[in-house]
């Protein structure tokens, strides 16, 4: 069996060079190219029909015949553009601009210009710019829209803010400390019979992750809140 001599010059490899046309040609595949041209015969068809409606009633009087369907086709163009595969486009040409200091800090249209002069003066390449500059005024909005939202401050309860006020003084070991004491000074008077109405929870800090969630369950407890209060004299003493 012969062995089959293969030609490797003609296999070519892309280099990085070519990365602008990658970009500008991944926009072409739409998703939706079966829905535009069903949406594309229906609109001609419905033009078509009102033509001839029209020419049919000319025959005995002139009909103003001003209707367009530039609308029509103006969503039909707008429907096959929203399901172009711009991602891998728009994310190319938002890492190029944040990697670029100068890029990054210049007006919109300055950005968009710069990416018109790498791509192709052709008809694929002022697609490829329509859909980057959508992506970036998009991205320009969404980070106005994020700066403006804020969400209000929590209130920070005092009890909070004395647990917090321990952990900054290094107390941790210490609350934890007065707690179980507590907590073994309240069993042994349940164990004689002591009528407690309100039962300490048996509940440590677990550190500064948890100072909320601790100060919101201790808060309900004057026994805790006790011993919370004495640590944290503590802390004002050091």
């Amino acid at each position: 069996m012969a062995l089959v001599h293969r030609d490797w010059s003609r296999i070519l490899v892309r280099n990085h060079d070519e990365k602008t046309k990658d970009m500008s040609r991944s926009v072409l595949p739409s998703s939706w190219r079966v829905g535009a041209r069903a949406t594309r015969r229906a609109v001609h068809k419905r033009r078509r029909a009102r033509e001839r409606d029209a020419l049919a009633a000319a025959r005995g009087a002139t009909p103003e015949i001003n209707d367009t369907y530039r609308a029509e086709i103006a969503g039909l163009v707008f429907t096959r553009r929203f399901y172009d595969k711009a991602a891998p486009l728009v994310r190319w040409a938002r890492a190029t601009v944040a990697a670029d200091p100068a890029l990054r800090e210049a007006p919109l249209g300055e950005q968009v210009a710069y990416f018109a002069r790498l791509m192709p003066p052709t008809l694929i390449g002022r697609h490829a710019v329509s859909h980057i500059a959508a992506g970036l005024d998009w991205a320009d909005r969404a980070v106005c829209l994020t700066c403006q939202v804020t969400r209000p401050a929590r209130p920070v309860t005092e009890t909070e803010r004395l647990v917090r006020q321990i952990l900054a003084a290094g107390l941790h070991g210490t609350l934890n400390a007065n707690l179980r004491t507590a907590y073994g000074r309240q069993a042994s008077l349940d164990g004689e019979g002591g009528n407690h109405r309100q039962a300490l929870p048996r509940r440590l800090l677990l550190g500064a992750h948890d100072a909320a969630a601790f100060a919101r369950e201790m808060a309900g407890y004057p026994q805790a809140r006790a011993v919370i209060a004495t640590v944290a004299a503590m802390a004002d003493r050091d």
